[in-house]
């Protein structure tokens, strides 16, 4: 008797740790839904966490949750087909202990994902200032003067390619360093003090497919980078990914971080690329000012090098385009499994609210009331 308690004594132990873990996400997904929860615990249990890891992995030369992502998929998969084989065998003990393993392996991540990154999720939003007030359209093409002038001053200051698009006038690590001095600027204490370096991924090229720029694991503390991004892509996606590792999660917010973080910065390159993702919004309202050749006009005050760039950049993202779709449904579950209702819809810009009688704008977008903020104060 006492030996067969022996030689189930393992088993049961892992199966104590297996129905702890599943109790503990249980607790997690309960307490998730509680909004002040969310935000004391990014603060504290997650900002702790970081300031113990971030300054150990931060250094490390290569990006750990790649090989980290790799070997749980690799282990799990191997533990999981050798179980079903042996209990095809009817060799049922081996088989559950394979079995029991393998869910160690994937509730510890899931546990310790949900602990460091999907709390974030229900915070409180972001600290941004957004203009707020009503903007008539008269002030319209002033504005978006304003900021095509300096997206032309921008784009003067740097170099391009024999293919028309611009040059990264920086290596790696001077762009971390540069974008660390950045985010000294924003002082609130909603956002983790410690700042995370960006790292390129080897699997760049099959994210490059999926038309994924960057990707965040909190668990490792690491903003992670695709280094085949366009040039013109390339700081704002590493001021995004950063603001993840900072506890802003939505994709929304995140962005309107790195597009304030970079519309507001003294470097051109930095600025060049925070137009490129956002300045859409911003030369949309031109078909609203009462003047129905206002949108041809904005845009023939553009540079014909921004044109460049951009065209080059669009015709890049479609030659790589393979897996698009089905990493964007992919993408997709994951946001609305976190909690963002719009799933990869997070990503782009809240849409305007228009009068349909008067064609006016009732609502603006959220990078319409950034630029505005900006522009107003």
């Amino acid at each position: 008797m006492k030996s067969k308690i022996r030689n189930n004594l393992g088993l049961f132990i892992k199966l104590c740790f297996v129905f702890v873990l599943v109790i503990f996400l249980i607790i997690l997904l309960i307490l998730k839904t509680n909004v002040d929860i969310c935000e004391n615990w990014t603060r504290t249990f997650s900002r702790f966490y970081q300031s113990v890891l971030g300054p150990i992995f931060k250094y490390v030369p290569f990006s750990l949750t790649e090989w980290i992502f790799v070997s749980i998929v690799v282990s799990s998969a191997i533990l999981l087909i050798i179980s079903i084989v042996k209990l095809a065998k009817k060799k049922y003990k081996k088989s559950l202990i394979l079995f029991t393993n393998m869910c160690l392996i994937v509730l510890t991540t899931l546990v310790v994902y949900q602990a460091t990154a999907e709390m974030a999720y229900n915070r409180d939003s972001v600290p941004i200032s957004l203009y707020n007030e009503k903007v008539e359209k008269d002030k319209f093409r002033t504005i978006i003067d304003y900021y095509v002038s300096d997206l032309n001053y921008c784009e003067n200051q740097l170099k391009h390619n024999e293919n028309g698009e611009i040059v990264n006038p920086y290596s790696n690590k001077e762009m971390n360093e540069l974008m660390e001095q950045e985010y000294k600027r924003i002082e609130d204490p909603y956002f983790t003090s410690f700042t995370m370096y960006g790292k390129p991924m080897l699997s760049s090229f099959l994210y490059r497919e999926f038309h994924i720029t960057g990707v965040t694991f909190l668990p490792t503390t690491e903003a992670n980078i695709n280094y085949l991004n366009v040039n013109a892509g390339k700081p704002f996606t590493l001021a995004h990914e950063i603001a993840h590792t900072k506890g802003v999660m939505r994709e929304d917010d995140a962005n309107l971080v790195a597009a304030y973080l970079l519309l507001t910065s003294d470097n051109p390159y930095f600025r060049y690329s925070a137009y490129y993702y956002t300045i859409s919004s911003l030369l949309s309202l031109a078909d609203y000012t009462g003047n129905v050749d206002e949108y041809n006009d904005v845009i023939s005050t553009i540079n014909s090098g921004v044109k460049q760039d951009w065209s080059y950049c669009n015709k890049y993202w479609n030659e790589h385009n393979s897996m698009a779709n089905f990493a964007n449904w992919v993408n997709d579950t994951y946001l609305k499994l976190s909690g963002a209702n719009k799933g990869v819809e997070s990503y782009n810009d809240s849409p305007i609210i228009v009068d349909p009688t008067k064609k006016e704008i009732t609502l603006f977008s959220t990078y319409q009331k950034l630029y505005f903020q900006l522009f107003f104060n």
